[in-house]
């Protein structure tokens, strides 16, 4: 029986969506502790980056979901 690998393109995407999640995991915590310490700015840059993470995440999603979709996966 013949395994097959994953695919550059597909890992890559996994791997960072992997990288990604974990990350927006732990996003909200660095914003409590803006909060904390009531400093907007380092609240509003942690709101931001998560933000541009959770587009990252879905660009990611989409991706492979559409791997998936045409076989590709």
């Amino acid at each position: 029986m013949s395994e097959k690998t994953l695919g550059d393109n597909p890992y890559n995407a996994v791997h960072q969506l992997t990288k990604t999640l974990e990350f927006l995991s732990h996003v909200d915590k660095y914003i409590g502790d803006a909060q904390k310490i009531n400093n907007a700015k380092i609240e509003e840059m942690w709101k931001i980056i998560k933000a541009d993470r959770e587009k990252h995440a879905n660009l990611l999603k989409e991706f492979l979901l559409t791997e998936m979709k045409e076989n590709r996966f």
